[in-house]
């Protein structure tokens, strides 16, 4: 779940954020130094493009901003020392509003310069209108990745939304960002991702989640807090 910051005249024009998880007041700077975690429940508040890059990055300082515009941003940097190229879709945008040449360029940047693509995208509503025109051919472009060996890594954010959708195509590895890790139960049923190796196993989430079915397109869920860890772990993995 996420919370949303409100959009009261008041509140947005001073130093504290009402969650809309758990209707307290947080801190701004609170909120800041903790990834915009609330620190009362534990939810998630939305993060914008730069403070992704912000926290994901070893030094954002020196991150090679490629391209930039309001519906999203591609970047070079390194993960745990790792080099990588990002594409972050801004949180707010509609599938007709995202900018498909800025991923395209991602991905020829990434195939001439033989690094990892991390994919960053909101969770949509399935059967929205607004349809992504270009997915097609967006896919035959990913599937380049494919042919050259080369690791394409997806975050789904904005996952109060559920099913965990987007009008995007996703990687071979789908992360979807968590407020905590999920609780295993007692005797876990265990499945495999369709998309991953057949070795590569899915936990179901706990019984405990009201009327959720677990999303076996998501092969792992992941805290905000864990994610760079996580993900210079996987780098790590695929640069072996």
């Amino acid at each position: 779940m996420e919370a949303r910051i409100s959009t009261d005249t008041a509140q947005s024009i001073n130093l504290w954020y009402k969650c809309t998880g758990c209707n307290e007041f947080v801190f701004r700077g609170e909120l800041e130094r903790n990834l915009y975690i609330c620190s009362h429940c534990g939810v998630l508040f939305p993060l914008l493009t730069e403070k992704r890059l912000e926290y994901l990055l070893d030094d954002p300082s020196a991150a090679k901003i490629r391209s930039t515009n309001a519906a999203g941003i591609t970047a070079e940097g390194t993960i745990s020392g790792y080099p990588v190229s990002l594409f972050i879709a801004d949180m707010d945008v509609i599938p007709n509003e995202i900018d498909v040449s800025l991923l395209l360029a991602a991905i020829e940047n990434v195939l001439q310069k033989r690094m990892p693509l991390i994919t960053i995208v909101a969770c949509q509503p399935e059967g929205s209108e607004e349809t992504l025109t270009e997915t097609s051919y967006l896919t035959m472009q990913l599937e380049r990745l494919v042919d050259a060996a080369l690791p394409h890594i997806t975050v789904l954010t904005e996952t109060d939304i559920y099913p965990l959708a987007t009008h995007l195509p996703v990687g071979e590895l789908v992360i979807a960002e968590s407020t905590a890790a999920p609780q295993k139960t007692a005797h876990p049923n265990l499945q495999p991702a369709p998309h991953a190796p057949e070795e590569q196993l899915l936990t179901q989430l706990s019984t405990s989640e009201p009327q959720r079915e677990p999303d076996i397109s998501i092969d792992c869920y992941i805290p905000r807090e864990e994610l760079p860890d996580m993900l210079g772990r996987l780098l790590k993995f695929f640069s072996v």
